[in-house]
Order: structure tokens, then sequence, then C-alpha cells
């Protein structure tokens, strides 16, 4: 008799293990061939989400002094406005909240900034909304430009610069500034009780855990992209 050696049992792929694996992705194959569309689609839900335009835009308002000038702000992201009065966050396309504003749209400034994340910006309205609810604005303690310093703080991780928030200087120092303040206000500022007790910089605590060195934005200016 004449024995053959079979030698050691062959391992078999894992295609011919899972033949319906194999079997799908021949037809997913077949499938993009006949419309390519489909690929594309499958390809695009596998990337990674776009980042989010971020834009800042600021209009001053009230008389011009040689040393002090106070702003409107608000944060535009993806075409979208966020800015913050009493109502509280107002969303809009466009710049709708500069448009009350005398000096506006001559003397309204439109900033191009860095890309945020896009989750991030998804969750803008989330994360600072019960900091900035309606009926809690104050024109000096709460008001556009605190919200604009915390919503580029969140987004950027970077603060809106002094030279906007003069206002906000002037709040410790109201007696002083008594006739400025009635100015600004046409003479019917009254400090709003749902306001004490707000800081900006404890908001960007709670949401951050430590804050960032103040004055990153506009040192050295965010560039001016346009004046619409």
């Amino acid at each position: 008799l004449k024995l053959c050696s079979q030698g050691p049992p062959r391992r078999q792929s894992p295609l011919q293990e899972q033949p319906e694996v194999m079997a799908g992705t021949l037809l997913a194959r077949v499938f993009d061939k006949m419309d390519p569309r489909r690929r594309d689609t499958r390809r695009r839900s596998a990337s990674p989400p776009p980042p989010a335009r971020v834009q800042l835009v600021v209009t001053p308002i009230g008389p011009k002094l040689p040393k002090f000038q106070a702003y409107h702000s608000s944060i535009v992201v993806d075409g979208m406005e966020y800015s913050f009065g009493g109502h509280g966050i107002v969303s809009a396309r466009g710049h709708a909240s500069h448009r009350a504003f005398p000096r506006a749209p001559a003397d309204t400034r439109i900033f191009d900034l860095p890309a945020a994340r896009r989750a991030d910006a998804d969750n803008l309205m989330r994360k600072l909304g019960p900091y900035f609810r309606a009926n809690t604005y104050d024109l000096l303690r709460k008001n556009c430009n605190s919200f604009t310093d915390c919503a580029l703080h969140y987004l950027l991780g970077q603060r809106l610069d002094k030279q906007y928030r003069c206002v906000e200087q002037i709040a410790h120092t109201a007696d002083r500034h008594a006739c400025l303040i009635q100015a600004l206000s046409g003479g019917g500022y009254q400090p709003n009780r749902n306001a004490d007790g707000f800081s900006v910089d404890r908001v960007i605590l709670e949401m951050h855990a430590t804050p960032l060195v103040d004055g990153m934005l506009g040192h050295h200016g965010p560039r001016p992209i346009m004046a619409y």
C-alpha cells in the first residue's frame, strides 16, 4: 500500500468562513457602480462634519468721545447671528440686531474669525442659554458684549477686546459717569435686579474650568472683511 501524506489542513479565509459578508460587499460595489451618487453619499456620511464659520460684528453706539466709545456686538455662526438683549438670546439671519442703531451700517465692522468646531457651534444656545435668559439684560452689568465675550470664549477660547467693553468697565464707577450713562440710555437707565451677581468671568469658569488671559482677541485685531 502506498501512503500519501495529507499535510496540515488548509485554513479558510474570513470571506470563505462568512460568505454573506463577501456577498454583501460585492452587492454594495455593484450598486455603487450603477448609481455613483450612492457612493458619494456613503463617503460624505463617513467624513467628519465641516467646521463652523465664525464672525464678530460690532457697531459703535451713543456719542462720539475722544477716549470713550460704546459698542453693540454680536456673533455670527454660519450666517446666523446671535445677540443678547431684553428678550434673552435672539437668533436671526444676517446682522439684524445692528440695524436699529443710527450709525449702522456705515460704521458697522465685521471681523472674520477662526473656524469653530461643529459640535461647539451646534451646542452654543444650549451652553449659554441658561446664563442669558430673558429679562436679565442690564445696560452696564450684563449686556450684548457680555454675551459676545462668553460666546467667543466658548467657541474659540478667545476674549472680546476691552475696547469693545468700555461700558462694562465704567459699571464700577457709575457715580463718576452718571451723565454718560444717562446719555447712552436716553435718560432711562435703571439697574436690573435680575442681573445682580452676574459675572462674565464666573460664566467662563463654569464653562471651561479655567479662564484664558483677558484680551487675547483684538490686540492685534481680528481681520476685518467688510463693512456692510
